[in-house]
């Protein structure tokens, strides 16, 4: 494990992905806080011991993007446990619809790749309520805070990448972010898809394919960004039209960034 990962990365028994993003740099010489700002996983296996640890933390608010099917099946239960307010919507949205892509055939490691920038296009709009949420619950003060969905890559790798580019975070530094949970989890097991298993919808499906549906390559988050500069020309164009209020960026600064 590297040294930027092993102070980001939560020594938690069940965590998975739990990660502090404080220390990046952003606009005009600041760096993000450490200890005010965390992306996940599900945190359905935290233990006893997980428990006490994130007391430590102080965090006040967790968002979860997760589908309301995902979070039936591995339910937060660590913030009902320590009173901590918790967010999630009614949603069965499926990020770049890969089983169905599965299901029909996925047959090199480009179109899987292809497949998943194309995910990455869609995923700033498919979760704008989720992400109008998050930005908002920061710039009103909800600090320390943690975001998460199932493996703390996709749709919490989008709502990083959000954050850290109105926080004026280079665009290297964000993809590195990204990038991170390659080293920080192991994503084949994160993903839950079984190519071995006849019943599967990942059935057959070669590594390099599987490798590229699973990781956390920076193309992805590229396309993420990419797809906000060419609709809203900004973040800041972002955010006014998802219905983020005129100054939350500046309140997010403000939470979240060390003094000048």
């Amino acid at each position: 494990m590297d040294e930027d990962l092993a102070r980001r990365l939560q020594p938690l028994e069940g965590g998975i992905n739990f990660r502090d993003m404080g220390g990046y740099p952003a606009m005009d010489g600041h760096r993000v806080k450490w200890g005010r700002l965390y992306r996940s996983g599900t945190m359905s296996r935290l233990t006893p011991a997980d428990h006490a640890y994130l007391a430590g933390l102080g965090i006040r608010c967790v968002v979860d993007f997760r589908s309301r099917r995902e979070r039936a099946r591995e339910p937060n239960r660590w913030c009902a446990a320590a009173g901590i307010d918790y967010w999630s919507r009614d949603h069965q949205e499926v990020f770049g619809q890969l089983h169905t892509m599965a299901k029909q055939g996925i047959g090199s490691e480009e179109q899987a790749m292809a497949i998943m920038a194309e995910g990455f296009r869609h995923l700033p709009f498919q979760q704008a309520p989720a992400y109008a949420e998050l930005v908002r619950r920061i710039a009103d003060g909800h600090v320390p805070i943690a975001f998460n969905c199932t493996a703390g890559k996709d749709r919490t790798g989008g709502a990083a990448a959000l954050v850290l580019a109105i926080l004026g975070t280079p665009r290297d530094t964000i993809v590195a972010d990204f990038t991170l949970t390659e080293q920080a989890v192991d994503l084949r097991k994160a993903f839950g898809a079984r190519p071995e298993d006849p019943s599967s919808p990942y059935a057959g499906l070669s590594e390099p394919v599987m490798n590229a549906l699973a990781g956390a390559r920076p193309g992805y988050i590229a396309a993420f960004l990419d797809a906000i500069d060419e609709r809203c020309g900004s973040i800041e164009g972002y955010l006014a039209e998802i219905g983020v209020p005129s100054g939350a960026a500046e309140a997010m600064r403000a939470h979240l960034l060390e003094p000048g």
